[in-house]
C-alpha cells in the first residue's frame, strides 16, 4: 500500500505543475487581450470644436472653400463641416454673447481641455492634430464655445469621470457636457462635450445639396430641406415625353402634358419627393434666352403633369426640376417648338455678353449683384444685394417664396447646362441672397434670380462670364 502510494506522489506533483503552468500561461495570454481594452475605454480623441457664429450658413460655405471640406448635419450637434476625422460645428451668435476671439482660442482651449481630461485619468489621442489645428486656424476669428471628443465606449469615460467625482453639467442620449471650470450658464472656451461616436455610415443626404448627409434624418442647413435616404446609384436618365395642346386659333400653347419614364423600365415614375413645396418645377426658357417662366405643373396620374400655361409661339427647352421616390435629383430637359411658330429655327446658340451694370430695379427693388471666384470647376460666389428704390434702405421684408427665400436658375447660352439653386441663408428677409453654383466650363451664363416681396414673385436675369480653369 506504501509503495502504491509513494508511486503515484509523482503524478501528483506533475500534474499540479502542469495545472499551474497552464494557469500561468492563460493569465498571460488574457493580459494583452484586457489591458488595451481597459486602455481604449479610458482614451478620448478630438471629435471637433463648436463655435458661436454671426451666419451658420456663411460659416459652413467658407470652410468648404477654404479647408476643401465637407458640409455635414450631426444629430444633437448640428450643422458643421468635416476634415478628415475633424469637425467643426455651428450655432448662431446671440447679440448679448461676447467672449475670446482672439486668434488661437480653441488650440488653446484643446490644451486646456486636454490637461484636465489628463489629471482625471483619461488619455487623448493626439492622431489628429493636423487636422485640428486646420479647423482653428481657419475659425481663429470666431467665438469657440466648447470641444468635443469621442471614443468607442463614451459610457466608460463618463462612468469613470463620476467614479471621480465629477457631475455632468448635462447629458443626454448623444453627448455629455462636463464642467471643467466653474459653473456658468453659459459653457466656458475649455468646456467639453463627450459625444458618442458618430462615425457611423452617413445614409441620408440633401437631394438639392448632395455634399450635406447624415447618419440620421435631419434638416439641411442650407435649404431646409429635410434630408431623405440616400439611393443606390442608377444606370440611364429619366426621360421626359411631352403633348403639347394648341391655344386657341393654333397660335402658340394652351396645356403641356408631361410624362417622367424610369430610366430601367421606362415605366411612369410612380411617386416623387415634394422639394421646396412642389413635386415638380417645370422651367420654360425660350431659346434666345429671352423668354423664362418659373411654373408647377399638377399630377394627373403616375408620372403624369399637366400645365395649363399661355405660352407664345417660339422654340423653347422646357427643363424639368425633380425628384423620383428612391432616386436622385433630376433635371431633366427637352426642346420643343409651339404651334403656331413661323419663324426660322434656330441652329445656333444667342451669342451673350456678360451685363455692363451689375445694377437692375425691378417692382421697386434695386437689385446689385457682386460675383468672385467666376472660374470653370469652382463653385461660384453670387451675392445679390436687394433695397428700396423708393426709401433707399435696404430690404428686409423678405417673403418665403416655395420654401426658400429665393430662387436662382443658371444657364449656358446653348442650354446644355442648367442648374436650379437656392440661397445659402436658409431663412433671411433681406438684404442680401448668396448663391454658390458649381461653374461646369467657361464660358457665359444667364441667371435669373427670383424672390417675393409684398405677395409679388420679382424675377432679374443678369449675364456673367466664367474664366477658364
Amino acid at each position: 500500500m506504501a509503495a502504491r502510494v509513494a508511486h503515484r506522489q509523482p503524478v501528483v506533483q506533475r500534474l499540479t505543475v502542469w495545472v499551474r503552468a497552464l494557469a500561468l500561461v492563460s493569465a498571460c495570454a488574457l493580459i494583452p487581450s484586457h489591458a488595451p481594452t481597459h486602455a481604449a475605454a479610458a482614451q478620448l480623441r478630438f471629435h471637433h470644436f463648436h463655435f458661436r457664429v454671426g451666419e451658420p450658413a456663411a460659416a459652413l460655405s467658407f470652410g468648404v472653400q477654404a479647408l476643401a471640406a465637407t458640409r455635414v448635419m450631426q444629430r444633437g450637434l448640428g450643422p458643421g463641416v468635416r476634415v478628415g476625422g475633424g469637425y467643426a460645428f455651428f450655432d448662431r451668435l446671440d447679440a448679448s454673447q461676447g467672449g475670446d476671439r482672439s486668434g488661437g482660442s480653441a488650440e488653446r482651449a484643446y490644451g486646456q481641455a486636454r490637461e484636465w481630461l489628463q489629471s482625471h485619468g483619461i488619455d487623448v489621442d493626439d492622431a489628429s492634430s493636423a487636422v485640428r489645428t486646420r479647423l482653428a486656424s481657419a475659425f481663429a476669428s470666431e467665438l469657440l464655445d466648447h470641444v468635443g471628443f469621442t471614443a468607442p465606449d463614451t459610457r466608460a469615460i463618463v462612468d469613470r469621470l463620476q467614479a471621480r467625482g465629477v457631475t455632468p453639467i448635462r447629458q443626454t442620449a448623444d453627448s455629455t457636457f462636463l464642467p471643467t471650470g466653474e459653473s456658468r450658464e453659459r459653457f466656458g472656451p475649455a468646456a467639453i462635450e463627450i459625444v458618442r461616436d458618430p462615425d457611423r455610415p452617413e445614409t441620408f443626404w440633401c437631394p438639392m445639396h448632395p455634399d450635406v448627409r447624415s447618419a440620421d434624418e435631419e434638416k439641411c442647413p442650407i435649404c431646409g430641406m429635410a434630408l431623405v435616404a440616400i439611393p443606390p446609384p442608377r444606370l440611364g436618365e429619366y426621360r421626359m415625353d411631352v403633348a403639347m395642346t394648341p391655344a386657341r386659333h393654333g397660335r402658340g400653347l394652351a396645356k403641356l402634358r408631361l410624362t417622367l419614364r424610369d430610366p430601367v423600365t421606362d415605366r411612369p415614375v410612380p411617386s416623387f419627393v415634394r422639394i421646396h413645396e412642389r413635386l415638380l418645377h417645370l422651367f420654360i426658357i425660350g431659346r434666345d434666352l429671352e423668354y423664362f417662366q418659373h411654373v408647377h405643373p399638377e399630377p394627373v396620374a403616375d408620372g403624369t403633369f399637366e400645365l395649363r400655361q399661355n405660352v407664345p409661339p417660339g422654340e423653347y427647352v422646357i427643363i424639368a426640376d425633380f425628384l423620383p421616390s428612391g432616386g436622385r435629383s433630376q433635371m431633366v430637359q427637352r426642346a420643343i417648338v409651339t404651334p403656331g411658330f413661323r419663324g426660322k429655327v434656330l441652329t445656333s446658340p444667342p451669342v451673350l455678353t456678360a451685363d455692363d451694370s451689375t445694377v437692375k430695379t425691378i417692382d421697386g427693388v434695386r437689385v446689385q449683384l457682386a460675383v468672385s471666384r467666376l472660374r470653370a470647376g469652382k463653385e461660384a460666389l453670387l451675392r445679390f444685394s436687394l433695397g428700396d428704390v423708393a426709401t433707399g434702405k435696404e430690404l428686409a421684408d423678405l417673403q418665403p417664396f416655395l420654401g426658400a427665400p429665393g430662387h436662382m436658375l443658371m444657364v449656358n447660352a446653348d442650354l446644355t447646362d442648367s442648374n436650379h439653386v437656392h440661397p445659402e441663408e436658409a431663412d433671411t428677409r433681406g438684404p442680401a441672397l448668396t448663391f454658390q453654383p458649381l461653374m461646369p466650363a467657361a464660358g457665359f451664363y444667364k441667371v435669373w434670380v427670383q424672390f417675393q416681396r409684398g405677395g409679388v414673385v420679382s424675377t432679374v436675369p443678369f449675364v456673367i462670364a466664367v474664366e477658364g480653369p
